[in-house]
């Protein structure tokens, strides 16, 4: 495991409360003024949490880059059933994705008339069902912080650290890293960011994320990046001659990812996958025990040459 992801998760494994984000935060601003960069720290209250805050991490200049990096640092709670994240088969990760509240409902609706069948009290089993439910709703928020989060995303974050720590300061003026709060919280980090820096909202934005396992690194175009033919091509070039691993730069059909770069109008995610039969690429965040060297190697030249590129865009 590389430098920076094996510090994240051996130190900060979890990053979800306040004290551990910013425990992280400030080893990340350390880290990068090592490189020679100088971080700032861009805070917004999110307004479905009184008086919480998300906290992105900005290391160059977003208004000057022409290529903004970005990955969330954040991690969330501990799902009831193992996480499951099928980019290209987006009909089937919703069908999966509904399976938990699907099963919330019917575990509270036999639970309630388990506890008031054998007392004779039928009135009682809706307001039971649904104090049930409600409870359920406060695991959203109260429940246990998942463990596993060497994939989603520490995996990203040391990608995005060791392109910083590669480029040569003439390309450093090409690009902004960007690292994300809130990825577990409606994008409110991403949100955050788009608002402070209007001009992000017509740059290409590389969100890079769940790159720690896999035989194959997928680079997925938005809706509108698509049709960016110069910043696909710069993308084919950049990631041109790899050996060992299957790069594969998909343009077409149905796709989901659910990260960050839902946030932003240009984005295009990076992310590394397996292929099984009926579920098509697939990522599975808690599979991983480490983070691929081979993977981090790859986008690392790649990205490095990606800012490279950028200057003829």
């Amino acid at each position: 495991m590389s430098r920076y992801a094996e510090r994240i998760n051996r130190e900060y494994p979890v990053r979800r409360k306040p004290r551990e984000k910013e425990a992280f935060r400030l080893w990340l601003v350390g880290a990068l003024r090592e490189m020679g960069y100088d971080p700032s720290l861009q805070t917004r209250e999110t307004p479905l949490q009184v008086g919480a805050q998300v906290t992105n991490v900005i290391a160059g200049d977003p208004e000057k880059a022409k290529l903004i990096l970005a990955a969330h640092y954040d991690t969330g709670i501990r799902t009831l059933l193992p996480p499951l994240i099928m980019p290209t088969r987006p009909a089937t990760a919703l069908l999966y994705q509904a399976l938990t509240p699907v099963g919330v409902m019917l575990g509270a609706l036999v639970l309630s008339f388990a506890l008031t069948y054998p007392f004779h009290a039928p009135k009682a089993t809706f307001p039971l069902f649904l104090i049930l439910l409600f409870a359920s709703l406060l695991y959203l928020r109260f429940g246990p912080s998942e463990t596993n989060n060497i994939c989603d995303n520490a995996s990203g974050v040391a990608a995005l650290l060791e392109t910083a720590a590669a480029l040569t300061p003439g390309q450093r003026g090409n690009v902004a890293f960007v690292f994300l709060d809130g990825g577990f919280g409606g994008m409110s980090g991403a949100k955050g960011f788009r608002q402070k820096y209007p001009s992000a909202k017509e740059k290409p934005v590389v969100n890079v994320s769940c790159v720690a396992l896999g035989d194959e690194l997928v680079i997925l175009p938005g809706r509108y990046a698509r049709w960016q033919g110069d910043m696909l091509d710069a993308l084919l070039d950049s990631f041109d001659g790899v050996d060992n691993k299957t790069v594969f730069l998909k343009t077409d059909g149905l796709t989901y990812f659910p990260s960050d770069n839902r946030a932003f109008r240009f984005s295009i995610s990076i992310f590394a996958c397996e292929f099984i039969r009926g579920f098509g690429r697939i990522i599975v965040p808690r599979k991983a025990r480490s983070v691929d060297e081979t993977n981090l190697q790859i986008l690392k030249d790649g990205l490095c040459n990606l800012c490279e590129n950028v200057r003829n865009i």
